[in-house]
């Protein structure tokens, strides 16, 4: 039998521990999905927002979880209530339901079924989907057993992803030839116009303290982004996230120093064999030196010699990322409306 269960907030103790062990079983789940992030995601994020987490289960085993956010919005027409899966995309790269894969159709069916007997919503915009996770295709064929529109299924976003599966060598074997050359020519220019290069790994005691640093760091990297960064709110959302994952060597900030001096610092999730380039920042005063460019490729090298089979450049198609060989991972949205 199969049962779906609808938790006010972020569920504790058996159910939340289970649900981290459907994590690492789902191969297409990301951190992004799991109990910890989202709930500090709804900590510092989910003040307007009600949090419904859903879980089903077959014969009192869990198979699924769809973290929900209920929203009110404004529209010409009035106030609509809107779905969406928890977790801003703002900070949030990848979102949506996690199950066995076998699973899948299981789940869809409880929480379309879920849906259509609750009367309070009038659009589930279901993004942050994985294109490669099947889910987006099993919200569309499921929802007319249920009732209910697709109202649109479009590209969202891109996640270029770089694959590292048989180690570095073989990373670099798969690169075209004019990228493996421009990122040797990139490090040694930088080092002879600058200084000596030092990919400095920041001890988990010291993160806390620079993250500042980091973030202004980033401010000057992309003035367009300038108020982002500096927002109270952003700032705090990063020393929860380092709060909750750097014990556990999931959030790591790492600096590219030139010369002795700082030129560009990177802060990164790594989990389930994924290392997923959260943010990244360079001194702009050396932006025709590339530090950036220099400090990923020195990370990519450390991603797949500690046996990570991707490097995720995350959500964004900016063209530096695909002169690491990083082939695109559409991320997709359904909206969905009642007939």
């Amino acid at each position: 039998m199969i049962e779906l269960q609808t938790h006010d907030g972020v569920p504790s103790g058996a159910v939340r521990g289970d649900w981290e062990l459907l994590l690492e079983e789902d191969p297409a789940a990301t951190i992004f999905q799991g109990p910890r992030f989202l709930a500090r995601w709804a900590e510092v994020f989910g003040e307007r927002t009600t949090v419904r987490i859903h879980t089903v289960h077959r014969d009192g085993r869990l198979i699924g979880v769809v973290p929900e956010a209920h929203e009110r919005e404004g529209t010409p027409t009035g106030p609509i209530e809107v779905r969406r899966f928890l977790g801003g995309t703002e900070v949030t790269d990848y979102l949506g339901p996690i199950s066995r894969p076998e699973d899948r159709a299981d789940v869809t069916a409880a929480y379309l079924g879920h849906l259509a007997e609750d009367p309070n919503w009038d659009e589930l915009i279901a993004g942050g989907l994985a294109t490669d996770s099947g889910w987006a295709g099993a919200l569309e064929r499921g929802a007319g057993d249920h009732g209910l529109l697709v109202f649109e299924r479009d590209e969202e976003d891109v996640c270029p992803r770089v694959d590292l599966s048989g180690g570095y060598a073989a990373y670099l074997d798969r690169l075209p030839g004019k990228y493996r050359h421009e990122l040797g020519r990139k490090a040694r220019k930088l080092a002879r116009d600058a200084g000596e290069l030092e990919v400095v790994r920041i001890p988990g005691e010291e993160v806390a303290d620079r993250l500042d640093e980091f973030l202004d760091m980033a401010a000057e990297t992309e003035p367009d982004k300038a108020g982002f960064f500096a927002k109270e709110q952003i700032r705090t959302w990063f020393a929860a996230l380092a709060d909750e994952f750097v014990g556990d060597d999931i959030f790591r900030l790492h600096q590219l120093d030139v010369g002795g001096m700082p030129a560009a610092a990177t802060v990164s999730l790594v989990h389930g064999g994924e290392w997923g380039l959260y943010n990244s920042a360079f001194d702009s005063t050396l932006r025709q030196l590339a530090p950036g460019m220099v400090l990923v490729g020195e990370l990519i090298k450390v991603a797949a010699e500690e046996g990570c089979d991707v490097f995720d450049l995350l959500r964004g198609d900016e063209p530096y990322k695909y002169r690491f060989g990083a082939q695109d991972r559409a991320v997709e949205r359904v909206t969905l409306v009642r007939r």
